[in-house]
C-alpha cells in the first residue's frame, strides 16, 4: 500500500546542501552556469514537474504538498502559508496570481510547480528565510543567455529576490518550519509526524533505482529539448549534431568549453561598463 493511499495529505519540509534544479523542459545551460555548478560542489538536479528553475541552500526550506488530484489548488496552499507567516511573524506576504509569494515590494521569496499523474497531485514550492543570495544570484546567472535558440520553457526572473531573515533578522529555517508543522497538524483529526534523516530501500522500495535515474547524464541533460548556440552549433538529446567550432566536437556530449564562457564573461563586463 503507498502513502497516499492511508493518508489523505502528505507535506514534506526539507532543506538541503546547495542544489540548482531546473524544470522537467528547461535548458541547463540557458538556465544557470553550469561550470560554476560543478567546479563548487552545487547539485544540480532536473524535476518532473515542470516551471522554472530554483536554487535550494541551506537557507531555503522546501514544500511539497501531495494529495489527491480533488484536493489539489495551489492558490490555497499558498494563501495558507503566507496568512500563517503573516500573522505569526509580524510580516507581510502576498500569495499572487502567478502562485509566487512576495512582499509588497515584489520582492520575491517563493517559486512553485506542480505535477498532476494517475488521480494525484504534488505542489513543491520554495521558502526563501536566510540563503545566501550572492551565491543563488551567480549560480543562476547563465554565460548563454543572449546565444541559444530553443524552444524549451525559459525561466522568468524576478524582478527581486527577497526572504524572510529581510524582516526578521535571526529567523532560522526550523522555526519557520516548527510554525508550518504545527500548523498542517491542526487541520486534521490524525497527523502523524516522521523524521527522515536517511534514505534506504527497505523503508521506500526501489528509491535506489529512482536515485539513479535522476542522477544519470541521459535524464539531467540528453533531456534537454533541442537547441542552437551562436547559430553555429546544433545539440539534440546532449549531443552536438552540428559544429562548425571545432571546440564543440560532432557526436561528443555538450558542455561549456572554459575560454568559451571566460570570452563572453570578459563580454558581458565590456558590455556593462559601456552602458
Amino acid at each position: 500500500m503507498k502513502i497516499n493511499e492511508i493518508f489523505s495529505a502528505v507535506y514534506l519540509f526539507k532543506n538541503n546542501s546547495p542544489a540548482v534544479v531546473i524544470g522537467r523542459h528547461q535548458n541547463p545551460f540557458l538556465e544557470a552556469d553550469i561550470q560554476y555548478v560543478d567546479e563548487n560542489g552545487i547539485d544540480f538536479a532536473r524535476r518532473h514537474s515542470g516551471g522554472g528553475t530554483v536554487y535550494h541552500g541551506y537557507g531555503n526550506l522546501n514544500v511539497s504538498l501531495l494529495t489527491t488530484q480533488t484536493n489539489h489548488c495551489r492558490p490555497r496552499n499558498l494563501q495558507w502559508i503566507a496568512g500563517l507567516l503573516n500573522e505569526n511573524l509580524g510580516i507581510n506576504l502576498i500569495a499572487t496570481k502567478r502562485d509566487d509569494i512576495i512582499f509588497a515590494d515584489e520582492r520575491k521569496v517563493s517559486g512553485t510547480a506542480a505535477r498532476i499523474a494517475r488521480g494525484r497531485a504534488y505542489h513543491h514550492l520554495t521558502l526563501l528565510i536566510d540563503e545566501d543570495l550572492d551565491i543563488l544570484r551567480r549560480t543562476l546567472n547563465s554565460p548563454f543567455k543572449n546565444r541559444i535558440k530553443t524552444n524549451a520553457t525559459q525561466s522568468i526572473p524576478a524582478k527581486h529576490v527577497g526572504q524572510i531573515s529581510q524582516e526578521i533578522q535571526g529567523i532560522t529555517v526550523n522555526e519557520v518550519k516548527e510554525l508550518l508543522i504545527n500548523s498542517f497538524q491542526k487541520q486534521f483529526e490524525r497527523c502523524n509526524i516522521i523524521n527522515v534523516n536517511s534514505i534506504s530501500e527497505a523503508v521506500f522500495p526501489d528509491i535506489n533505482k529512482t536515485q539513479k535515474e535522476l542522477q544519470s547524464w541521459e535524464w539531467r541533460f540528453a533531456k534537454t529539448p533541442q537547441f542552437i548556440l551562436d547559430d553555429d552549433i546544433q545539440v539534440e538529446n546532449g549531443i552536438i549534431k552540428v559544429s562548425s567550432n571545432p571546440e564543440y566536437q560532432l557526436g561528443s556530449q555538450f558542455y561549456p568549453i572554459s575560454n568559451d564562457i571566460l570570452n563572453q564573461q570578459q563580454m558581458n563586463k565590456t558590455e556593462h561598463l559601456l552602458s
